[in-house]
């Protein structure tokens, strides 16, 4: 019914009306979500709406709105390339160092595919649906804006959002990224394998 969230991230109470009923426990484990993104955002992390796969050894993370068609690209890399979906809907981004990674996390969306290990971070993708498929390189301000926007972590006073622009900010210097125009075709998944490969 109610989360209490202190403002350290260091107390949360959740009440509610506890039964044994699945629903009851997949509504508590998406409440812990909450708290859970709050304190990740304390300790330096960000959650970004995205699947990821990994490829060449690298977490490669396919963002856009829902609909835009994330699952339906990360499909295209396991079916014609073997390559394995680490998270079906959301991941959890740091710094280990000035490394950029993701670690795993539980929450995935209806996909029900994630991973618990870390991985280094190659790129985010953001994805449009086009008739034809091409890769448009971003400008820094474009980056920052367009990641940002894909946030999940807590956004609710302009001490949040600045902690969440910063570390975008950081985080956009040291990897790839680029906005995909695609189909669903095969081609879709050729255009992006062959810029990441380049």
């Amino acid at each position: 019914h109610e989360i209490h969230l202190s403002k350290d991230g260091s107390k949360v109470d959740i009440y509610g009306v506890p039964t044994l009923s699945d629903t009851f426990k997949y509504d508590l484990f998406h409440a812990l979500r909450l708290p859970f993104l709050y304190l990740a955002q304390k300790h330096r992390m960000a959650a970004l709406h995205s699947v990821s796969v990994l490829y060449k050894d690298k977490a490669w993370l396919f963002s856009g709105s829902s609909g835009t068609g994330k699952s339906t690209h990360a499909a295209l890399w396991q079916e014609y390339l073997n390559v394995p979906t680490i998270n079906g809907d959301l991941n959890l981004l740091a710094f280990e160092g000035d490394k950029p990674v993701i670690h795993g996390i539980p929450w995935c969306g209806t996909s029900e595919i994630f991973d618990t290990k870390t991985y280094e971070l190659g790129g985010i993708v953001l994805l449009r649906q086009a008739p034809r498929d091409s890769i448009k390189e971003l400008a820094e301000d474009e980056k920052i804006l367009l990641v940002s926007q894909r946030l999940i972590s807590p956004n609710w006073t302009m001490e949040l959002f600045e902690t969440n622009m910063t570390f975008v900010d950081k985080l956009v210097k040291d990897i790839l990224t680029c906005r995909l125009y695609c189909t669903k075709e095969q081609s879709a998944l050729e255009t992006m394998k062959n810029y990441i490969d380049a």
